[in-house]
């Protein structure tokens, strides 16, 4: 999914400048985009089932240190972060990433014919659409072969975490990080409480 980076002289970007996470590459950024998301919700998902688990919660010690690690959750960066972009994507469909398109070689004949018939064709950081103008929500990508690569950026990545800064602001590292402390969380929980 992601590939190292390569960036030419053109850029088209999608989202804020200045973005301030890292960057990493990507070849299909709706792919990518679906697939932070479905990170996000899931990694965030392991956290709620811990925390929220009926049977545990019957034991007082389980209710306190619970209590102890949503305050925890609540006042680390990475952590609010992972909530919140939860909630934004999952309520508002609003999404974190910025995208930038580094073509290297375009040519509208190369992504075929307009569909639908009267379709319009657009260029943004998260690659090229045919929009149909009575439907202008309604997006067709067009394939761009071997004539773009994108990268892909957080806005306003966390940079903190535990009280120590991250060892990286990209996409990929932010969500290897919050599955790491879930996994250690749950391992917690097993070890006092199973």
């Amino acid at each position: 999914m992601t590939q190292p980076l390569l960036v030419t002289n053109i850029q088209i970007k999608s989202g804020p400048s200045g973005v301030s996470g890292e960057l990493v590459g990507t070849d299909d950024p709706v792919a990518f985009s679906e697939a932070f998301s479905s990170c996000v919700a899931q990694v965030r998902s392991v956290g709620d089932a811990v925390l929220k688990d009926k049977d545990a919660n019957k034991l007082s010690a389980f209710r306190k240190w619970r209590e102890t690690k949503k305050d925890e959750c609540k006042n680390d960066d990475l952590m609010k972060f992972i909530n919140d972009r939860r909630n934004d994507d999952l309520h508002e469909g609003d999404g974190c990433l910025s995208f930038t398109m580094h073509p290297y070689k375009f040519s509208s004949e190369d992504v075929g014919t307009a569909l639908p018939p009267g379709a319009v064709l657009r260029v943004s950081g998260t690659g090229a659409y045919w929009i149909a103008p009575a439907t202008p929500d309604d997006r067709h990508p067009c394939a761009i072969p071997d004539g773009a690569v994108f990268t892909v950026a957080i806005i306003d990545a966390p940079t903190v975490h535990k009280g120590k800064p991250l060892t990286g602001s990209d996409p990929v590292t932010i969500c290897a990080t919050a599955e790491r402390y879930y996994t250690e969380l749950l391992r917690e929980a097993r070890r006092l409480f199973e």
